[in-house]
């Protein structure tokens, strides 16, 4: 496991690793273990609903091979996925630094949100087909709004006023 890293570093280095090979060879664990920790948090639990939304999608309505040479559908399809390995990320995080659960509830709601809309997205697709069309639609979620939860939120926010100083 690599170590959190909460140094005041420069981190630069990630950006200047030259080409990236072998990229198409990279597994991924399964994420489902990473959201059960937190299932009891209404929008983890709503967000792991889309999760498994897109692993049917691609199931039983996955790209054909014009599809797969279609940019802007693949975009859309990245986006999605995309979405899913950093909600992966950040519940692993989480577990390891004890993220305050409505501080995470809230960063799923904006997930919720950001999933739904592209699901309408890809549904507005010139190549998408019915099927996928059809768990488009199936697939747009409300988040699940608290707002006692934004309330506390807004309190640890609040909090960090004037506590970080600009570098001169």
């Amino acid at each position: 496991m690599v170590p959190t890293q909460q140094d005041p570093v420069d981190d630069e280095f990630l950006f200047r690793q030259g080409p990236a090979r072998g990229l198409g060879e990279v597994t991924f664990a399964d994420w489902r273990t990473a959201f059960e920790p937190f299932a009891e948090l209404p929008n983890v639990a709503r967000f792991r609903e889309h999760a498994e939304g897109f692993t049917t999608l691609l199931r039983t309505a996955s790209p054909d091979a014009e599809q797969q040479q279609d940019l802007d559908f693949r975009l859309v399809l990245g986006q999605l996925f995309t979405l899913i390995v950093y909600a992966q990320l950040i519940l692993e995080q989480a577990e390891l630094t004890g993220l305050d659960p409505d501080v995470l509830d809230a960063i799923f709601e904006v997930f919720v949100r950001d999933f739904s809309a592209l699901a309408v997205e890809l549904h507005g697709k010139a190549s998408s087909t019915e099927a996928q069309q059809q768990w488009a639609l199936a697939n747009v979620r409300k988040p699940v709004i608290d707002t006692g939860r934004f309330e506390r939120v807004w309190e640890q926010v609040e909090a960090l006023s004037g506590a970080y100083l600009m570098n001169p």
